[in-house]
């Protein structure tokens, strides 16, 4: 069989292994996440296309991760065809609940309009027929919820309320449940964290800190002014350290030109309160809410070289970053056909960035659908059929050897013209090479306690 190189990979630059005394390189192949160390010789080779020169080994492994490929094969469509049967395939149901229309805070980068409104209990009991609906076809294991805003926690009594119905539900078409919430922590106090993760099956919990209290607080701060920080510090804190509760919790810093130099001061105060196993921490650069928020933006290649310098830091100050992506057969809820978003109107969406935006006019231009089957302007076709551009080449991520691993970034910022494209997209060499030091450094302390154990 004739093969080719994959056009899904991406090499580092040669680097000398001191300890092997050789030229290397750091491959990723995005097609199966693959990471691997090859050395030049064999680099050379593959270049060159004398695939058959190379040792049994090698070549074996070297098909088996996908760095070599068919040579007649279309890998777009083979990318593309599997994203869509593992969508086909999906066997959990997603659904988004925004509880509530309110939020406390009045960051500046926000899109959203809020208001006093909480989904009512007529709404509610709608939801909820309308998830059986989808539970009757038969064709899910598992019922999973997001809990989104406005904030949730301003609507608690509807989380209160509905999660006892959603239980029973995925109950009784013997679905698993379990729940995520991403809040802004000002109202988790310890008593809600603990209520939420044993009452209400919340396993994970994201939180948004942009930067240390000078920043985050002229950011993040309540529609009255008063500051934010400290009282969502404090939350964090007590919850990473309730060991009893078992629960993922992220920590997410947005950050534009004028707040980027608090990510590492923000690690740092992180890291005294040893957080560094306790918490994911990650940064995302400020996008378009329906504004211009992404205006404000450090350009991508400033975010992605920042970023190598703060995962750096991470490492040095003991987190555990995910320098490697990983397959996203599923880009988001929008190319899923049953998941969707109901906001406290009644709204339902299949993206979870344009309820709320006056920007998209009354009725929202997206609202695929209401509740109460009031017709709507949107439809799911519009995002949902990502995957098809994709293939027909109406994006640049047709010709993208990062595909894979990003799934081709939000549908809708690409309908409105905004390059979406992930950080890691400009440093992924770099991360390669950051991984590939961080495994020789892990390799050589195994290696040290291994002697040191024998020699005791």
């Amino acid at each position: 069989m004739a093969l080719k190189l994959s056009h899904y990979h991406v090499v580092s630059r040669p680097v000398f292994d001191q300890i092997e005394e050789q030229t290397k390189r750091a491959i990723f192949v995005t097609r199966t996440a693959s990471f691997r160390i090859i050395d030049q010789a064999s680099w050379s080779l593959i270049e060159q296309g004398k695939f058959q020169q190379l040792p049994p080994d090698i070549l074996a492994e070297l098909i088996d991760i996908e760095l070599l490929v068919p040579g007649e094969e279309d890998e777009l469509q083979t990318i593309i065809q599997q994203n869509q049967a593992t969508i086909t395939k999906d066997s959990d149901l997603y659904l988004v609940i925004q509880p509530t229309a309110y939020c406390q805070l009045g960051c500046h980068y926000c899109g959203q309009e809020h208001s006093p409104k909480m989904m009512s209990e007529e709404a509610q009991k709608q939801f909820v027929e309308r998830a059986r609906k989808k539970l009757e076809t038969g064709t899910f294991t598992s019922l999973s919820i997001g809990w989104f805003g406005g904030e949730p926690l301003v609507g608690l009594s509807v989380i209160r309320s509905l999660t006892p119905q959603l239980k029973a539900l995925a109950s009784e078409f013997n679905c698993s449940y379990d729940a995520k919430i991403v809040t802004n922590g000002l109202a988790l106090t310890p008593k809600i964290a603990k209520e939420l993760v044993e009452d209400w099956n919340i396993t994970f919990i994201e939180i948004t800190l942009d930067g240390t209290k000078e920043y985050h607080d002229l950011r993040r701060m309540q529609k009255s002014g008063l500051p934010t920080f400290s009282k969502i510090f404090t939350n964090i804190v007590n919850l990473a350290n309730q060991e009893d509760l078992e629960v993922t919790l992220s920590i997410r810093c947005n950050v534009d030109y004028q707040n980027y130099e608090a990510v590492l001061p923000l690690l740092q105060e992180l890291a005294t309160a040893n957080l560094q196993d306790k918490v994911k921490f990650y940064v995302a650069p400020i996008h378009s809410w329906g504004n211009d928020a992404h205006k404000q933006s450090l350009s991508k290649e400033d975010f992605a070289e920042l970023e190598i310098f703060w995962l750096g830091e991470m490492i040095e100050l003991g987190f555990y970053p995910q320098l490697i992506p990983g397959r996203v057969p599923i880009v988001c809820m929008a190319v899923s056909p049953n998941s969707e978003l109901v906001d406290a109107h009644g709204n339902i969406f299949n993206c979870t960035e344009v309820s709320y935006v006056p920007t998209y006019g009354t009725p929202n231009e997206y609202a695929i659908d209401h509740l109460s089957g009031q017709k709507m302007p949107g439809n799911r076709e519009r995002l949902g059929n990502f995957n098809q551009k994709v293939s027909q080449g109406n994006y640049p991520c047709s010709t993208c050897e990062m595909l894979p691993v990003c799934g081709g970034g939000c549908p809708k910022s690409w309908a409105e013209g905004i390059e979406p494209c992930p950080s890691a997209k400009y440093n992924i060499e770099d991360r390669l090479l950051l991984n590939y030091a961080l495994s020789r450094l892990t390799n050589e302390i195994e290696e040290t306690e291994k002697c040191s154990s024998q020699l005791s």
